[in-house]
């Protein structure tokens, strides 16, 4: 998976043919099953961490939480802080890399994506760009952010909001598109 991770990091894409895309998807099998076992567990159970910390192959600060359901297709680049909350049901797609700062609060049902498929060659050409969430945002119930977006420090994100440009820090956006409200 290295290749593929300095590959996607380096060019930003890959292509179905690779022939690093037979680990690509052995990685999401892998990621898939145990977001399925942490999805069918509370979070009191006492199994629940160490699956959490065996799909993002890195230990959880004990100030993490995380609650079921939970998906993430790519554990492994999915980088988490301290004092975090994700609600239940958010979705990550993280193979372009998703960094999540300290003391971020995720609302209910948030999709956080950092793929996309190519316009014109949409089944083969797959591109990546990273999502940054920084210190102390806090992202509302159903928003969606896009791959390439960093939300800045003290953001709030409103519920529902599709957020498709970065934020900036000490701002309020909502909307479809994100749009700013206010600073606050």
């Amino acid at each position: 998976m290295d290749k593929f991770y300095e590959k996607i990091d380096r060019d930003g894409f890959i292509n179905k043919q690779d022939k690093e895309h037979v680990d690509v998807e052995k990685e999401m099998i892998r990621c898939h099953d145990l977001s399925l076992k942490i999805s069918s567990l509370r979070p009191t159970d006492s199994n629940y961490k160490s699956y959490l910390e065996e799909l993002l192959q890195d230990k959880i600060d004990d100030s993490v939480s995380i609650v079921s359901p939970f998906y993430c297709d790519f554990g492994s680049r999915l980088k988490l802080g301290k004092n975090i909350i994700i609600n239940k049901g958010a979705t990550i797609f993280s193979a372009g890399l998703v960094i999540i700062e300290d003391d971020v609060l995720i609302g209910p049902d948030v999709k956080i994506i950092t793929v996309n498929h190519d316009y014109n060659d949409r089944h083969n050409k797959i591109y990546f760009k990273k999502v940054v969430i920084k210190r102390n945002a806090w992202i509302g119930a159903g928003a969606i952010i896009c791959p390439g977006v960093t939300l800045g420090e003290n953001c709030v994100v409103a519920a529902g909001a599709v957020v498709t440009k970065d934020v900036m820090p000490n701002t309020l956006v909502g909307g479809n598109p994100a749009r700013f409200i206010k600073n606050i």
